[in-house]
């Protein structure tokens, strides 16, 4: 009788319920797995804009390339979910772009080092968000750069004109 009774309880209300949070489950998972899909053809293609940069000497010459640039990029990191990562990744290109339009006050290796950080910026966060890990804390460069770009690009120049000064001697 017990028997007859448990097993119209799991084949009725309880046979629903079980089959509704399967469903659940195998949408939300499917969904988990299309997100992480854009977000990984998100991140090659923005890791490709940053590679011509980088190994093709893509240079930002003009306002028409430094907005061309911030358009293909951001057309990648809105991909990303996460508001964080999308904020992090936002000033991270800014600062290229921002490093870009300083070149003529600073000079060349100046930019190059505020890009070299923006880029290391750029790489961890896109690996902490495929590995589906916390964003890593900003590096102190990163830091400095985003909150006085002049003040670090001098400082950059600095700091090169005093390794090169070394290397003579």
């Amino acid at each position: 009788m017990s028997e007859a009774i448990i097993g119209g309880l799991i084949g009725g209300p309880l046979g629903a319920v079980i089959a509704l949070l399967g469903n659940y489950f195998v949408i939300r998972d499917t969904r988990w797995g299309r997100e992480a899909a854009e977000e990984r053809k998100a991140a090659v293609t923005l890791l490709g804009l940053l590679r011509r940069m980088r190994v093709e000497g893509r240079r930002l010459t003009g306002w028409f390339e430094q907005e061309e640039f911030t358009e293909d990029c951001m057309t990648s990191v809105f991909a990303f979910r996460d508001r964080r990562v999308r904020r992090r990744l936002t000033a991270s290109v800014d600062l290229i772009t921002s490093a870009a339009m300083a070149r003529d006050t600073h000079g060349d290796d100046a930019m190059l080092a505020v890009t070299h950080v923006a880029m290391r910026d750029i790489r961890e966060c896109l690996e902490a968000r495929l590995d589906r890990k916390r964003l890593p804390k900003p590096s102190a460069d990163w830091a400095r750069a985003n909150s006085n770009l002049d003040d670090f690009m001098t400082h950059a120049l600095a700091e090169l004109e005093e390794e090169a000064r070394l290397a003579l001697e």
